[in-house]
């Protein structure tokens, strides 16, 4: 079992340059992959996600992309002397035509990006995916890695809670044979009451009974209930992605807890179920965040 909360960074060498890599994800139903690069790498959008959704079931996920060094290289830097030279003439004519004492700060006048441009190299950031995919490999390992780690508490956590489920659905069904006997005992002494004989009329016996198994048997409820919590168990121990299957699962068990609190009549079953539900909300609040 595997949780859906991982982070991982990295950072390397692709093309001539280093680039930086950061990796989160949170619980989700589906596979969302965030993409959060720069502009001009808006080109493997398409291919980062594709790429992680192959490694991972569930879960959201951001990436992160940073240029720590230019992939293509350097910056060009080029001056426009002749542009330059003109304003150069032009601040020197308006100083001379307005007399005016100080000196005239060019630069700051005029402006460094006038007359100096600092153009980053270009290329395919197509032909560096081989590169770039690499590391997107090895961040998803960190993810899985952590998503892993905490699985095995997740994993631990719902065992212990299903053991508990088990003990209650156990304790309700032996709670539940002494109650039908019970009442069959009331039913007898009611029927020699109405009757005012020591003799049980076997017929009106049968059909109260009939009655009350109609309305209060919760066999079937519970049979269904132990079946799907040892579902519950093998999927827990299985590989694989299992968090979708579940959280179906606890939503028939929900059920069926419901079912009986409602059907039976007995105070010990209703406050057996009621802790049964509260460990199996508890069960859900984990399964949230199992892929």
């Amino acid at each position: 079992m595997n949780s859906m909360t991982g982070y991982g960074t990295i950072e390397g060498k692709v093309g001539k340059g280093r680039l930086f890599i950061e990796i989160k994800s949170v619980n989700h139903r589906f596979n969302e992959v965030n993409v959060k690069i720069p502009g001009r790498m808006s080109v493997l959008e398409a291919l980062i996600r594709k790429h992680l959704q192959k490694k991972f079931t569930r879960g959201k996920f951001d990436v992160y992309f940073k240029e720590k060094e230019p992939l293509f290289g350097g910056v060009r830097i080029s001056i426009n002397k002749e542009l330059a030279s003109k304003y150069q003439n032009t601040l020197k004519k308006l100083k001379k035509e307005l007399r005016l004492k100080n000196e005239i700060d060019f630069f700051s006048t005029v402006g460094l990006d006038r007359i100096i441009k600092i153009e980053e190299k270009g290329g395919s950031y197509v032909k560096l995916w081989g590169q770039i995919s690499k590391l997107i490999d090895n961040v998803s390992t960190q993810v899985a890695k952590m998503r892993a780690k905490e699985g095995v508490f997740i994993k631990r956590d719902q065992v212990k809670r299903l053991n508990i489920v088990s003990s209650l659905v156990k304790q309700v069904q032996r709670r539940s044979k002494s109650v039908r006997g019970a009442h069959m005992e009331r039913i007898r002494s009611k029927i020699n009451g109405e009757l005012g004989q020591t003799e049980v009329d076997e017929q009106r016996l049968q059909m109260e009974a009939a009655y009350l198994g109609g309305r209060q048997d919760i066999a079937e409820e519970l049979v269904r209930l132990a079946s799907h919590t040892q579902q519950y168990k093998d999927l827990v121990r299985s590989n694989g992605a299992v968090g979708r299957k579940l959280d179906f699962l606890l939503q028939e068990m929900n059920r069926e807890a419901n079912t009986i609190g409602a059907k039976a009549s007995d105070a010990n079953i209703s406050q057996m179920i009621v802790d049964c539900k509260a460990e199996l909300e508890r069960l859900r609040e984990q399964v949230q965040n199992a892929e």
